[in-house]
């Protein structure tokens, strides 16, 4: 653990940063408004654990399978001290499986509700004035 404490400051320095300048800790949603397939992933974290579970499962599906694997593979290496066989693969068809269902979503649900939303207040339509009248016509929304 105390190998990864500079990285967590990092991104806690850059998570505060991007949220206080562009309201969403998001890069693709900063950059383009757009979210992404992990959007959505930190309140469904916080509404799991704290017991509001279709709540989090509306935010992102995915993230019940990433506490199952992040329980999987913390037992594995604190409890039993050993490597946990199969995560790196696990991780992977999870996030397979968030594209997959990111590209549902943005087929039926955009824009919609959070985390399914255009973030008008975005880097591209600060730098070019006409970028939303673009994604608008380009995605009829």
């Amino acid at each position: 653990m105390k190998n990864y404490l500079l990285a967590a400051v990092g991104f806690l320095a850059y998570a505060a940063a991007v949220t206080l300048l562009f309201g969403t800790v998001c890069p693709l949603a900063a950059l383009t408004g757009f979210p992404c397939p992990g959007c959505g992933s930190t309140r469904a974290l916080v509404l799991a654990l704290t017991g509001r579970f279709g709540e989090a499962f509306r935010y992102n599906p995915c993230i019940f399978l990433w506490i199952l694997l992040a329980l999987y593979a913390g037992w594995q290496r604190y409890v039993r001290g050993k490597k946990p066989a199969g995560a790196l693969p696990a991780a992977g068809a999870i996030a397979a499986a968030m594209i997959l269902i990111y590209l549902y979503r943005m087929a039926a649900f955009f824009p919609g509700n959070p985390p399914m939303s255009y973030r008008e207040e975005n880097v591209l339509a600060g730098l070019f004035p006409a970028y939303d009248e673009w994604m608008r016509r380009l995605f009829s929304f």
